[in-house]
């Protein structure tokens, strides 16, 4: 058997079996693959995925962190009263807390007790159009994910 014109010998394959086994460990340097969320060159009051006391940061995007002074969430579209909330304003709705099991797109799964306010609260506020099915929700680090209506108020 030949494999990049040589022979297929014991020497050739343990010499191809350490080159793989080589790339394995320094991927960025064999094939000069970048890994954003260790790159020392992103500012570091940009939010990186790293681990956090009590809490996974995850983003699909380096991103700058969130101004709560500046920040809002606005809920219009197929919306009979479209609305728009502050920061604080989130902290008026109905708190709540459940054990939910999050299913990310990246494969992995995560059970964990999650608190703050049910989306049936927001569509009370809102009151969506009958013929309205999906949410589209688009975060700070530009990622967007869409669900059903149902989904959402499904405790």
């Amino acid at each position: 058997m030949k494999i990049l014109g040589q022979k297929l010998n014991r020497r050739f394959f343990l010499s191809l079996f350490s080159l793989s086994a080589l790339t394995t460990f320094l991927p960025g340097k064999v094939f000069g693959i970048s890994d954003y969320r260790n790159d020392k060159n992103i500012p570091k009051q940009y939010v990186q995925n790293r681990d956090r006391p009590g809490f996974f940061i995850r983003s699909a995007n380096p991103f700058m962190g969130v101004d709560v002074e500046e920040w809002s969430l606005s809920v219009r579209g197929m919306v009979k009263n479209p609305i728009t909330f502050e920061y604080e304003d989130l902290f008026g709705l109905k708190k709540t807390s459940q054990v939910s099991r999050l299913k990310c797109v990246e494969c992995w799964s995560a059970t964990a007790k999650w608190e703050g306010f049910r989306f049936q609260e927001v569509m009370d506020l809102v009151h969506p159009d009958p013929n309205a099915k999906y949410v589209y929700f688009q975060s700070a680090d530009s990622y967007y994910e869409s669900f059903t209506l149902e989904e959402l108020i499904r405790p």
